[in-house]
């Protein structure tokens, strides 16, 4: 099971980019020439317990799921993982339904005002866990490449739209 903590335990040039604060999507697009959103899965799928938990649906075993790989200059850098009760992706977040290719952020942070976001928590996916394994087989599946590290940085935050929560969970 992957620890998820307010503290940040990544070091050097990971620590800042796991710890910045706004849009991953516009400091990603600023890093390089093109910056495109590689969408791997997209509708309703199973959540983990730890995400049921994290969006207080703890008697919820599925949810919506929106799964990308984001690219720089065609570079894949990060999975990205959303979720949120199906129920909300039909009202406060059915704009995740629309986004294609187009980043999250797009949703979140030019609507700001009508969105809250909690604290970012913070992790070390670890070969052991079930959650590294996972984001793994997406990544190979996403590049034909295994992840170059064993252990995985990983953010995540809830995002909080007229009561309806969304998980967002980056992994770098």
């Amino acid at each position: 099971m992957t620890h998820w903590s307010t503290r940040n335990p990544h070091r050097g040039s990971v620590r800042r980019w796991v710890g910045a604060a706004g849009s991953l999507s516009a400091r990603l697009a600023g890093a390089g020439r093109t910056f495109t959103v590689q969408v791997m899965a997209q509708g309703r799928q199973p959540l983990r317990p730890d995400e049921a938990s994290a969006l207080g649906l703890a008697g919820e075993r599925v949810g919506y799921v929106r799964e990308v790989v984001l690219r720089v200059d065609s570079v894949a850098l990060v999975f990205a993982r959303s979720v949120t009760a199906h129920h909300h992706s039909l009202g406060p977040w059915r704009a995740i339904r629309g986004l294609g290719t187009r980043p999250l952020a797009d949703v979140l942070f030019k609507r700001a005002s009508a969105i809250t976001r909690r604290p970012l928590e913070f992790a070390e996916l670890r070969p052991a866990s079930g959650l590294r394994r996972d984001v793994g087989h997406a990544w190979q599946i996403a590049t034909g490449q295994q992840p170059a590290s064993r252990v995985l940085p990983a953010r995540r935050s809830v995002f909080v739209r007229r009561g309806a929560p969304l998980l967002v969970m980056e992994v770098f």
